[in-house]
């Protein structure tokens, strides 16, 4: 059968699609068989407040419980909602399928990654190539990335939506005019805003990706009015989102992102301090200019709680200054290659600054983690062209990025956020019940997630105390507290984990001699880190005198 030229165009969008397709079908494969060998997700913030917070939220526990996860307990839970219902309902004896199931999130970052890398490889005009895969495993690879997979942390699905908005605007650094370019500038502002919203921790992503937007494109017409839509869309995006949630913060307490910035917005709840972690934050000048080195051997309480070792962003970072010194010296280089290059430096570089001042708390940065193997890419690329390596950069590319893959693996160190055997459910707490009308004190953290479990739980008041409450010193929240101890007629319980008499200790900072009676009741769980043979949970009931 005889086929002309333009048939055989017409046929290679197709031909480009079922690639896409099976691409897709791969990369959400390898997510969610990832996340099933991992285990199911027995995390401490899944323990705290990912449960608690969507309960809470359905039940409308808002004005009725006081903190019982801490200052965590006021985070946005709309993102917990499907991990909440799909577990707690038709998947609650199915743990294995709701493991794979998030993990399906991974695999559709993997995926958006590898589109930027073929878009990078179409814009420097060459074919997709075995460099460019490893790039893409360099970056899926990264201790935080592979650590998160199938946690209800949810720093996955907003690494997705951000790596989502940087390849919507790649198209944008081709030489030529892009159509519908207002349209992918929207979507992509609107994409960083949700996943802001969501939560509030990727807040340094719009920003950034908004000056690179304006640096990559400087110099075209309209570039002023892209940015401004984009801005727009973003902050649309956080409201759609964020905007109901704030809302209600902001009647309750007077502070729409309570309990953070109440230096700003001076909520009488808190003293008027930040809230924000600052464990993590550089202490040095050195830390502050040259952070990512001191990641390169195994480290704890740097910038995560656990122990980790990961190359790949000092190894950024030194691609970076080759990237900048080429750019410098080399005036003549692509300008679609030159654009997209300066679009994720920029990015990188100004959402790395603003996380290291806000956080520094590494997992937040999954989606610069993504990109350390693409920049690495480019800068041998750089390289190579100062080298002199024609044809045979290919594959003196290749050779390279396989190398650095398997040094970052073999060098690095991933850690583990708390993982359990499956059980026959996904949930496997059992807790025993208290009196309806009861009130129950959280003694620590993380004990909300065995508040759903509780028999009458929905019939009773849960009041956390934690640090939180200890920072709060003599302000409004503590007042609350004490008002609804005093003022309280029914019973009282305490959830405490197994050492009973640290919990008498801290209850009689709240009720002056409150004793625990008899014998406290056992709750077990799946979810709970026994590092020790009495690590259980007991819920007490309490006595006044």
């Amino acid at each position: 059968m005889r086929v002309d030229a333009g048939g055989a165009l017409m046929r290679m969008p197709d031909l480009r699609s079922a690639v896409d397709r099976h691409a897709l079908s791969a990369c959400l494969l390898f997510g969610a068989i990832g996340a099933l060998l991992l285990r199911q997700d027995a995390s401490w913030d899944l323990r705290n407040y990912h449960l608690y917070n969507v309960w809470a939220l359905l039940h409308g526990r808002l004005t009725i419980d006081l903190a019982a996860a801490g200052l965590q307990s006021y985070f946005n839970p709309l993102l917990d909602l499907p991990y909440y219902l799909l577990g707690m309902g038709p998947l609650a004896h199915l743990p294995r399928l709701l493991a794979a199931l998030q993990g399906l999130w991974y695999g559709g970052m993997v995926f958006v990654l590898l589109r930027i890398a073929m878009r990078l490889a179409d814009l420097q005009g060459r074919a997709f190539g075995a460099g460019d895969l490893f790039a893409v495993l360099i970056g899926a690879t990264g201790t935080m990335t592979v650590s998160q997979v199938g946690l209800s942390s949810n720093e996955m699905p907003l690494a997705m939506l951000v790596l989502l908005a940087v390849y919507l605007l790649l198209p944008l650094c081709a030489e030529d005019p892009v159509e519908r370019a207002a349209q992918r500038v929207l979507l992509a502002g609107l994409l960083c805003g949700l996943a802001a919203g969501l939560k509030p921790t990727a807040i340094v992503y719009s920003p950034a990706l908004a000056c690179a937007l304006l640096v990559a494109c400087v110099g075209r017409a309209g570039t002023w009015r892209l940015c401004l839509l984009f801005v727009a869309a973003a902050s649309g995006g956080f409201l759609a989102v964020y905007g109901w949630w704030g809302v209600k913060l902001w009647s309750l307490t007077g502070n729409p992102v309570f309990p953070m910035f109440n230096q700003v917005f001076h909520s009488a709840w808190l003293p008027p301090v930040s809230g924000t972690d600052i464990r993590f934050l550089p202490k040095t000048a050195g830390q502050w200019l040259f952070y990512p080195c001191y990641w390169v051997f195994k480290n704890q309480w740097l910038v995560t709680e656990t122990r980790f070792a990961d190359p790949r962003y000092a190894l950024a970072m030194a691609a970076l200054a080759v990237l900048a010194a080429s750019a410098w010296f080399r005036r003549k280089q692509a300008a679609a290659g030159g654009r997209a290059l300066r679009l994720l430096a920029v990015f990188v570089v100004l959402a790395y600054v603003a996380w290291l001042r806000l956080f520094s708390i590494l997992r937040y940065v999954i989606p610069l983690e993504a990109l350390t193997g693409l920049l690495l890419l480019l800068a041998i690329q750089a390289l190579l062209a100062v080298a002199g390596k024609g044809r045979s950069s290919r594959s003196w590319l290749a050779w390279c990025m396989a190398g650095i893959f398997l040094m970052s693996v073999y060098c690095s160190h991933y850690p583990s956020w708390g993982r359990a055997d499956y059980a026959d459910t996904v949930f496997n707490v059992r807790a025993p019940a208290v009196e309806p009308g009861s009130t129950v004190l959280l003694i620590g953290q993380p004990l909300a997630y065995i508040i759903p479990f509780i028999g009458n739980a929905e019939s009773s008041q849960f009041i956390g105390l934690t640090s939180f409450n200890q920072h709060a010193g003599n302000y409004r929240l503590n007042a609350l507290v004490r008002e609804r101890l005093h003022s309280h007629q029914g019973p009282i319980y305490a959830l405490l984990e197994s050492n009973v008499a640290s919990g008498a200790e801290a209850l009689q900072q709240w009720l002056p001699g409150a004793q625990f009676a008899g014998q406290c009741e056992v709750v077990s769980s799946n979810l709970h880190n026994r590092r020790y043979d009495d690590a259980n949970l007991r819920l007490c009931r309490v006595l006044q005198h």
